[in-house]
């Protein structure tokens, strides 16, 4: 993947963190694994990011 689609998917993923964040927090979320696998698609992008900065 190109470092721009990178990047875009990475704000994508922290909007739908934010998003699930709040409806968790209202009590709306029915899925809350859903949290952790956005956190975790958050570091996949990030340490992909970090790879090919590097390089």
């Amino acid at each position: 993947m190109k470092l721009d689609a990178l990047k875009i998917e990475l704000i994508a993923n922290r909007k739908v963190l934010f998003e699930n964040n709040f409806k968790h927090k209202m009590g709306q979320l029915k899925e809350s694994h859903s949290l952790k696998e956005a956190r975790k698609n958050i570091a996949r992008i990030k340490t992909e990011i970090n790879a090919k900065n590097g390089s």
